[in-house]
């Protein structure tokens, strides 16, 4: 019998479970018997949400994989990287994004629950701590870049998995509009 397969959806900064892509993702696997999809509301604190990831790993009988957009790429890549996992990730923060994110400090509102809240100073140094200098693994991180991603320069992302699996497309934006039509692609890179 086939081993069960856990995947972590992860949103990006000021998102929630209630994201398009973890609705999509949810949608495609309905049915599916060897698959499961927990997409958990992350802590805006940076080192929350990373225990949070952390302890849903940890209480998981299955195996785990990681998916993650945006800011919940720079998780996924983080806790892939230090627990051996694969990870997909999606127009992701890497390392050298991080330092242009300082203009985040402040308040925000979730673009889903309308909650408004404060991302801190000590947020973002935080968040400097989970941006890798290099990957254990690299084989174990498969990347989707959209390279007219209006938010994130693209050429850093591509640079930093370099050695990792890449697609990277032209066109597009940082959403991803066409994430259904990669999701079988991401499966079979899970399996």
């Amino acid at each position: 019998m086939e081993e069960q397969l856990k995947i972590i959806y992860l949103h990006g900064f000021n998102s929630s479970a209630e994201s398009k892509k973890s609705k999509i993702l949810d949608s495609y696997l309905k049915g599916e018997k060897l698959m499961t999809l927990e997409s958990p509301n992350l802590n805006k604190s940076p080192s929350k949400a990373i225990s949070q990831i952390e302890k849903i790993i940890k209480e998981s009988s299955n195996r785990v994989c990681v998916v993650g957009s945006s800011l919940g790429g720079l998780y996924a890549t983080f806790i892939a990287d230090k627990y051996d996992l694969k990870s997909v990730t999606i127009n992701p923060v890497v390392k050298n994004h991080i330092s242009g994110m300082k203009d985040l400090v402040g308040s925000h509102k979730n673009f889903h629950s309308n909650e408004e809240y404060k991302f801190t100073m000590k947020d973002y140094l935080n968040l400097q701590k989970l941006g890798l200098e290099n990957l254990k693994e690299p084989l174990n991180h498969f990347c989707l870049i959209k390279m007219s991603d209006e938010v994130l320069d693209h050429n850093e992302t591509f640079q930093y998995f370099s050695k990792s699996y890449v697609l990277s497309e032209k066109g597009g934006n940082h959403s991803y509009d066409d994430f259904f039509e990669k999701i079988p692609l991401i499966l079979d890179y899970m399996y």
